[in-house]
């Protein structure tokens, strides 16, 4: 399968004068965001305070920790909006009392041109520029959680009453806990003081992993969670970003709810040391369903496999962690997660995980999980908490065996065991269909993988070339480049219409093309086992001659010597007007002498097509 990857830039955010870095977004800083934009420039739409009773009562670690509660609304965005100069459109959302504001879209699209900032009173944070290439089908989106009571939608763009942007607010997550005591809206800080920070020494030997390991800001009705969980690769490798968490983590979550989802990648400290402040994080919004285990964790092994709604960009440096779906016992190994909403963690252990019911709560031979105790390392005794749901364990050859469901593990009894779903389980034993199994997703070809090895884009085998020049005349030459990553050793070359038609080396030498049309070209590249193909569909053009040139009455069109049909001529002047039009619906080779009409003299543009095919118009001067 070809790979796709879309160019996104991340947008900078300011907390205390250090940048962080915001959702997937096209960057650019806001035009309000200099100190000019006060509360008086604009209209303010306050969501009435929830009734917050209940919500705070501590909860087991199997139950996700609660960040807040979505409240329903209709916001538009354009009608609520105040329009100034500059084209220029400012509204306020107001949750009073709030720790952080998320919001919720059920219609979201800007136009071409546009661009949406949102960002807090304080001036400490924004997100942004969305633009057009946010747009998703279907129209729901979601953005992350701004710090403070107040955020601020600030867009620029034409002010035009037929391309105003459709940004219609359904929901407005008011958070109130678990969000950190230092900076509100983020579950910075939130964690215990046993957790080990990824960047000690103990995940030295694991800086690969941890780059598909993120939080995960949860939306399930009307309210929202952390869990954790990882990108996952597939038998294809073919970077597909597909998401491992655990099925208790929404369970109840609609298919509206899950593009809704926002997910947190590199959100971590720098070093091993507590930050001082919230290191930021590179965050996508939006997934679908794919396939889910039971939720109730004595009838199958709770996993979720989700599909994101866009792939990682490469600047968020993304793995795909693989995967052992063997029943052997991991010997050691490490989670990785992020207890609580916090910056990631790494927990380990070094006594052989246990085949065992969750909680021991099944009879022999009901084996779904794993069971797992930790141990104490040179920087703590990391465990997991709530908000480590969903994450991975690995085993000791770095790849994941299970997903975490719950367990008795705190800062407070570090040595109690932990339970993860394990992958053997999940694999195709939660039901016969494949909404119930990881089989048809990760291994779709039946190939039989038993184990598979992670990859990240740097390892990634990617065909990619360049022609130096891909329109061209008849009987031209083209060079190819070849520019693949991954550190192909074999290469296949195919150029539809070119001479040779065929290549098996990395530089094919010079391809020539005698017959006018429109070509595809076609690069297999290959490093052991794994191929990659890309093709360019249409890529080399390939222009008729026309001579003699200045023309009189009349003027050659060279073809090629291959039979071509469906041939049309328009000869237009340099307004555009058409003038002379000749067509032959039969095949036709070689070259073919077309009488002009009476013409004036002067320069006349030469379109033709060939074969349905549009090929790049020629200039004809009539003397």
């Amino acid at each position: 399968m070809r790979k796709h990857f879309p160019i996104a830039v991340a947008v900078l955010a300011v907390f205390h004068s250090t940048a962080l870095v915001g959702q997937v977004s096209r960057g650019g800083l806001p035009p309000g965001y200099t100190g000019k934009a006060t509360l008086s420039d604009m209209p303010v739409v306050t969501v009435e305070k929830p009734g917050l009773a209940g919500y705070t009562n501590p909860q087991p670690k199997a139950v996700p920790p609660r960040v807040g509660v979505n409240i329903p609304v209709t916001i538009s965005f354009s009608e609520a909006g105040q329009w100034q100069d500059r084209d220029i459109c400012r509204l306020m959302v107001r949750a009073p009392g709030a720790l952080a504001v998320g919001l919720y879209y059920s219609d979201f699209v800007i136009p071409e041109g546009g661009r949406l900032f949102i960002y807090n009173t304080e001036q400490t944070y924004y997100i942004g520029a969305f633009d057009a290439a946010s747009n998703r089908d279907g129209g729901k989106f979601a953005t992350e959680l701004i710090p403070g009571e107040e955020v601020i939608l600030e867009y620029t763009g034409p002010r035009d009453e037929r391309n105003r942007p459709r940004i219609l607010i359904n929901e407005v997550l008011y958070a109130f806990q678990n969000l950190g005591p230092l900076m509100p809206g983020r579950g910075f800080g939130d964690a215990g003081p046993c957790e080990v920070n990824i960047n000690c020494s103990e995940g030295d030997n694991w800086k690969n992993e941890k780059r598909g390991v993120a939080r995960v800001l949860v939306k399930d009705g009307g309210s929202s969670f952390w869990c954790s969980g990882s990108l996952i690769n597939n038998v294809r490798r073919d970077s597909l970003p597909y998401f491992l968490t655990a099925n208790h983590c929404g369970p109840n979550a609609t298919a509206g709810d899950y593009a809704q989802w926002i997910f947190y990648f590199n959100y971590e400290a720098p070093g091993c040391d507590e930050p001082l402040q919230d290191p930021g994080s590179n965050t996508i919004s939006g997934s679908s369903l794919i396939a889910r285990g039971v939720n109730d964790p004595p009838a199958g092994s709770d996993f979720k496999l989700l599909l994101l709604d866009e792939e990682l960009p490469f600047h968020y440096n993304p793995y795909f962690n693989g995967w052992n779906r063997s029943n052997a016992p991991a010997i050691s190994g490490v989670g990785i997660h992020h207890p609580q909403g916090d910056v990631k963690k790494i927990s380990t252990f070094t006594q052989e995980a246990t085949s065992t019911a969750y909680n021991g709560s099944s009879p022999q031979g009901d084996e779904k999980y794993w069971r797992v105790t930790w141990e104490s390392t040179n920087h703590g005794h990391g465990v997991t908490e709530g908000g480590s749901s969903g994450s991975p364990l690995f085993d000791n050859h770095h790849r994941i065996v299970g997903t975490l469901t719950g367990g008795a593990a705190s800062c407070q009894n570090p040595t109690a065991p932990d339970y993860y779903g394990k992958i053997w389980y999940s694999w195709e034993s939660n039901g016969s269909s494949s909404a119930f199994q990881l089989h048809p997703w990760l291994d779709p070809d039946n190939a039989g993988v038993t184990e598979l090895e992670g990859f990240g884009y740097g390892d990634m085998l990617i065909s990619a070339f360049i022609a130096d020049t891909n329109e061209i005349a008849l009987g031209s030459v083209v060079n190819f480049q070849d520019l693949s990553s991954g550190k192909p050793d074999s290469w296949e070359w195919y150029f539809e219409g070119g001479a040779p038609y065929r290549s098996s080396v990395r530089v094919p030498g010079e391809i020539t093309y005698a017959v006018a049309g429109i070509y595809d070209v076609r690069l297999v590249v290959g490093k052991g086992t794994h191929t990659d193909t890309l093709v360019k569909k249409d890529y080399i053009k390939v222009k008729a001659r026309i001579y003699p040139n200045p023309a009189t009455s009349w003027f050659y069109l060279d073809l090629g010597n291959e039979p071509a049909g469906g041939v049309r001529v328009c000869i237009n002047d340099l307004h555009g007007n058409l003038v002379y039009e000749w067509r032959q619906d039969d095949k036709v080779a070689g070259r073919r002498r077309i009488v002009l009409p009476f013409l004036r003299k002067g320069m006349y543009i030469v379109e033709y097509t060939l074969n349905g095919d549009v090929l790049p118009p020629a200039k004809l001067i009539i003397e």
